[in-house]
């Protein structure tokens, strides 16, 4: 017996036909059957009934897919030991985990896994569920998770060389300015037209690129304008790209969460290290730009500037 066999188990009755479930293992289906066979006669069972395509579990079967699934469970545990399981918005994968993660491997605190979500509410599900110890993603969360704050995040605008925009840019300029998109079907595209909406002003996409890069050279064509921050600012920046300023400052908090305060030394580490990295590029709390500050979190205005009405997604 081993613990291929025992997925092969639990695949074929998930999955109700051989078949499929060698699809979902990336197996040969007469392997699978070689080596459910070969659990049955070792265990003195009759693990499925075939009938025609597809099969079903015996009560003995049933049985012993549960006792698999424990199995698996364990195992999947034991290996966890000593890995780090971080979820984070995309955005800030690149921005904080990845280099934060490097920062750990590379000191000796093992091995880490990193997932990248679209948005915070994928974040908070994966730590509730214990998927992932640790979460970097844009703040508020839910008052069910330990939280920490990294710090506030100032959103720039860049711009096409050739444009001559104030920096300080004022808000109400943003008003028709030709924008660009990530698509029309992301959350992204959505939250700025409901941020701009919500200031009073319109937005006017001129066009649509999925990757940062084609971003990029679009804006150095200039085919208009887009909203970035931190590592991918200074890339604008270092490309031959304008980048400006709003005025009030548009910034979000970015924090780590977890389901509890992180008691492994791997998850207190990370949070340690993700402070340390962000030190620099993070405004602090009480910081000057943030005062009067719009303040973002997803598709949600939290707090704008006096007389600016506030959205909820």
């Amino acid at each position: 017996m081993n613990l291929q066999q025992l997925r092969y188990l639990v695949a074929t009755a998930d999955e109700g036909t051989m078949t499929r479930a060698a699809a979902a293992l990336h197996v040969a289906q007469p392997a699978l059957s070689r080596g459910i066979r070969g659990l049955e006669v070792e265990l003195g069972i009759t693990a499925f009934e075939r009938r025609g395509r597809g099969v079903t579990l015996t009560p003995e079967g049933a049985e012993a897919v549960a006792i698999a699934r424990r199995v698996l469970a364990e195992v999947d545990r034991l290996t966890a030991i000593g890995r780090l399981r971080v979820c984070s918005v995309r955005g800030q994968a690149t921005e904080i985990a990845s280099p934060v993660i490097a920062r750990l491997v590379t000191g000796g605190h093992g091995r880490a896994r990193l997932d990248a979500v679209d948005t915070p509410a994928e974040v908070f599900d994966q730590v509730r569920q214990g998927r992932a110890d640790v979460g970097v993603t844009d703040l508020p969360a839910p008052v069910d998770l330990w939280v920490t704050s990294l710090g506030w995040q100032e959103i720039v605008l860049m711009q096409p060389p050739r444009w001559e925009l104030d920096d300080p840019l004022d808000v109400r300029r943003l008003d028709g300015l030709p924008l660009l998109s990530p698509g029309s079907d992301d959350w992204r595209h959505r939250a700025v037209q409901d941020h701009l909406r919500a200031l009073g002003l319109r937005a006017s996409i001129t066009a649509e690129a999925g990757d940062s890069e084609l971003m990029l050279e679009l804006v150095l064509a200039g085919a208009g304008a887009w909203f970035v921050y931190g590592h991918d600012a200074e890339a604008a920046r270092a490309a031959g790209a304008g980048v400006v300023h709003l005025r009030p400052t548009v910034v979000r908090e970015v924090g780590v969460v977890a389901a509890s305060e992180p008691a492994a030394a791997a998850a207190r580490a990370f949070v340690e290290a993700a402070r340390a990295e962000t030190a620099g590029t993070l405004l602090p709390s009480g910081h000057p730009r943030l005062d009067g500050a719009v303040w973002l979190s997803g598709r949600t205005i939290l707090r704008a500037s006096p007389g600016a009405p506030q959205v909820e997604a």
